[in-house]
C-alpha cells in the first residue's frame, strides 16, 4: 500500500507509532477480550528484531518467557490495545537481529545494560509524538 495513503488511514483513527528499538526488555500491557470480558495480559520480554521503524506497518519481535516456556510475540507499531508498555530495562547492541539469544541460558545470555535512571520503568506509549 502506498505510504501516504497509510499513514493518512493510521492518523484518521488515532493511531501512533511506538519508538520500539532492538535490545530494549519490555513489559507489555495488552487488552484482551471484548465487553465486559476485557482484562489486562502482561509479557516481558526482549525485543529481538524491529522491521519498518518509524512506519505505520512496522512490526517487532519480543522474546520472553511465559509459564515457563519460551515464546516469541509479534506486535505491530502502532498495536491500539497497548494499555501501556514499560521500559525496564536497555542493552548495548552491534548486531541488527538478535536471534542468537535463542540458543543462550543463564550467564551466557548476559548483555550489557545502557539505560539511565530517568529513562527506567518509563511508559513508552506516553512518549509517543
Amino acid at each position: 500500500m502506498h505510504y501516504a495513503r497509510l499513514k493518512s488511514v493510521y492518523d484518521k483513527n488515532g493511531a501512533s507509532l511506538l519508538p520500539v528499538k532492538k535490545g530494549m526488555y519490555l513489559e507489555i500491557h495488552e487488552k484482551v477480550g471484548e465487553g465486559s470480558t476485557e482484562r489486562t495480559r502482561r509479557f516481558k520480554g526482549l525485543v529481538i528484531k524491529t522491521q519498518k521503524d518509524n512506519h505505520p506497518d512496522g512490526t517487532f519481535t519480543i522474546r520472553g518467557t511465559a509459564s515457563g516456556v519460551s515464546i516469541e510475540k509479534i506486535y505491530p507499531l502502532s498495536f491500539p490495545k497497548f494499555e501501556k508498555v514499560l521500559l525496564l530495562d536497555e542493552y548495548k547492541t552491534r548486531q541488527s537481529k538478535l536471534y542468537y539469544m535463542r540458543d543462550k541460558i543463564g550467564k551466557d545470555a548476559r548483555l550489557k545494560s545502557k539505560i539511565t535512571p530517568e529513562r527506567r520503568e518509563m511508559d513508552l506509549t506516553k512518549n509517543v509524538a
